[in-house]
């Protein structure tokens, strides 16, 4: 049976043939009764060359029991939908190849016969397109992480040098400090020392003066007295000054200690014996 001479007036002919988009007819069978220009050229078929076969010839075999099970169940319902929606469909051409398509389709009855008109498109550089777009989305994101992953390290790099600097401050106070406390521990040295200094001056002074008085033979032992004050209150500077020099040792870490016993008396007999010749004098 002649599809178009029974059922298709002259002017649907010529609408059907200039569609656009690929239009394939098949009956509840799925036998192709129809095909547009477009759709040939799409499927790679000449005129004549698809009409009674089955339309298995357009799909994948890996397809044909999924689009079996569906198309029944399209023919079932008997509504006009867009097949696979939410799928990616895919064609096969007379060479065997593979592409990707998109159909809608639209079930119609004529003369008592049930056919189903699906309407194909080649969707080949929209993929390509979308594959491409996609490529770029997860480059971008990958360029983002990178960005992203960049920018913490220079953040985590920048805490630390913040970090670093705080520490550096904080050994600086902690130097100035020091050096500060120094500096006062040192002029309260050189302070100290200054009025060290005096007290023995003071007593050889004294026992010196002392001692010019007594030229007579029998003052001999008060001459002698006087004269080991003398050298008891140089030895005592050389004492002080023995320690004024230690502080040159403290800046550099060098000291040693040398911890030895005495008896305080000397040292209270000393300071009475000073007392007494300051009173004298």
């Amino acid at each position: 049976m002649n599809f178009f001479e029974d059922s298709v007036e002259e002017a649907f002919r010529i609408l059907f043939e200039g569609a656009s988009e690929g239009i394939v007819v098949v009956n509840s069978e799925q036998f192709i009764v129809a095909t547009n220009a477009s759709a040939r050229a799409i499927f790679g078929y000449k005129p004549k060359e698809l009409e009674g076969q089955h339309l298995h010839a357009l799909i994948p075999s890996s397809y044909h029991k999924e689009h079996h099970s569906h198309f029944n169940g399209f023919m079932k319902h008997s509504q006009k939908r867009e097949m696979g929606k939410g799928r990616v469909l895919y064609g096969v051409r007379k060479d065997g190849s593979q592409f990707p398509v998109e159909a809608g389709l639209n079930p119609f009855s004529l003369h008592d016969h049930h056919y189903v008109m699906a309407l194909v498109t080649d969707i080949t550089v929209r993929k390509a397109q979308e594959q491409h777009i996609e490529e770029l989305n997860n480059h971008l994101e990958e360029k983002i992480e990178e960005r992203t992953d960049s920018l913490n390290k220079a953040v985590k790099s920048l805490q630390e040098e913040v970090a670093l600097r705080k520490e550096a401050e904080r050994s600086a106070n902690e130097a100035l400090q020091k050096e500060k406390e120094l500096n006062e521990l040192k002029t309260k040295f050189l302070s100290l020392v200054s009025h060290e200094f005096k007290t023995p001056i003071s007593g050889i002074l004294t026992s010196a003066t002392l001692a010019a008085k007594y030229t007579k033979e029998e003052h001999q032992e008060k001459r002698v007295k006087h004269l080991n004050t003398i050298k008891s209150k140089v030895k005592y500077l050389n004492t002080i000054i023995d320690d004024f020099l230690s502080i040159e040792r403290l800046d550099t870490g060098k000291t040693n200690y040398k911890i030895t016993s005495f008896p305080l008396s000397k040292v209270l007999n000393e300071v009475i014996y000073d007392a007494h010749l300051h009173h004298r004098s």
